[in-house]
């Protein structure tokens, strides 16, 4: 025997092949999830995508829900909210939402991805941490005054609701409009959200 069979574990290559199968999973599952919204994700139709058997999703992650859970969980952190001057932010986070460009790994943890999807307990979970992550806290402490956390969801109510009528349902007039013309929409309507209100009489 070599040294270099010795220093090899005798299960390495299916190690290997077991950990590609799971991201394989994973990554169907995002797109998925991307597509046609977490609600309508089924362990069939995962493994079908990533051309593995079903049983490999229950041996891999145990449930529908863990998988999910762990398909949105490991989505890199998005930084637009924490970077981008506030000016900026509405139509960014506009034109981030409605880009067909954006990678499926992102799109699959937008918040009207999850949001459509928030028929179950486990992805109304998820939207409302991210929520909570990224507006309730993030963008409210950027925002400081007066009603800073309802000002800074409204923001993601207003985003969300442009991107789930363009691209889920597909009203008419939002579907049909140009980018450029929702983003300066956009910029108005957000604009009394980012500044903190003036005192009353």
């Amino acid at each position: 025997m070599t040294e270099e069979q010795t220093e090899r574990p005798a299960d390495g290559p299916r190690r290997r092949d077991a950990a590609a199968t799971r991201e394989s999973l994973l990554s169907a599952a995002r797109q998925l999830i991307a597509r046609d919204g977490a609600g309508a994700v089924s362990t069939r139709d995962v493994a079908a995508a990533a051309g593995a058997n079903q049983a490999l999703v229950y041996r891999y992650f145990g449930s529908k829900e863990a998988l999910l859970i762990e398909a949105l969980a490991q989505t890199e952190p998005d930084r637009t909210i924490a970077d981008t001057p506030l000016a900026d932010l509405p139509h960014t986070l506009l034109r981030r939402a409605l880009d067909p460009d954006t990678p499926a790994e992102v799109r699959a943890s937008s918040m009207a991805t999850l949001v459509a999807g928030a028929g179950t307990d486990v992805v109304r979970t998820i939207a409302r941490d991210r929520i909570h992550a990224g507006y309730t806290t993030q963008l409210a402490e950027r925002l400081g005054g007066e009603d800073a956390a309802l000002r800074a969801e409204l923001v993601a109510a207003l985003i969300t609701g442009i991107n789930a009528l363009r691209t889920q349902i597909g009203t008419t007039a939002i579907a049909a409009a140009d980018i450029d013309v929702l983003a300066t929409y956009v910029d108005r309507m957000a604009a009394a959200l980012l500044n903190p209100p003036g005192p009353t009489d």
